[in-house]
């Protein structure tokens, strides 16, 4: 009979949460000085331009090159993603999730519902 060994080690789930724009503003005050921690704009370079999050990259998710753009990233570090309204920003976090990040925030309702609440952007 075989010697079977079980890995009972726990699992560190990742954690993928939805919050709120509130919710984003008090996540990125408190990390202000994090150098592991970062804002992703999944929307268009035009979009980006015209405001967006302070201190938030810019990786297209309609760009042929996400995925790849995506996989370079530190998978430990935690991030913060939105779009336009919470659609392209779902998937991006989707793809992230499967590829193994550790700790993603996501702002359903994206960059129009921050500015609607009053939250400061930058261009």
């Amino acid at each position: 009979m075989p010697n079977i060994t079980v890995d009972t080690t726990p699992k560190i789930a990742p954690t993928l949460v939805d919050i709120n724009p509130k919710e984003a503003f008090d996540l990125i005050q408190s990390n202000k000085n994090n150098p592991d921690f970062i804002i992703i704009d999944v929307r268009t370079p035009d979009e980006f331009a015209q405001g967006h999050i302070e201190k938030a990259i810019n990786i297209e998710y309609k760009a042929e090159t996400f995925q790849d753009e995506i996989s370079k990233l530190d998978k430990n570090k935690t991030y913060l993603i939105y779009c336009k309204i919470g659609v392209r920003s779902a998937s991006a976090r989707n793809i992230m999730k499967e590829l193994g990040f550790s700790e993603v925030y996501h702002m359903p309702g994206g960059i129009e519902k921050w500015q609607a609440e009053g939250l400061p952007v930058t261009k």
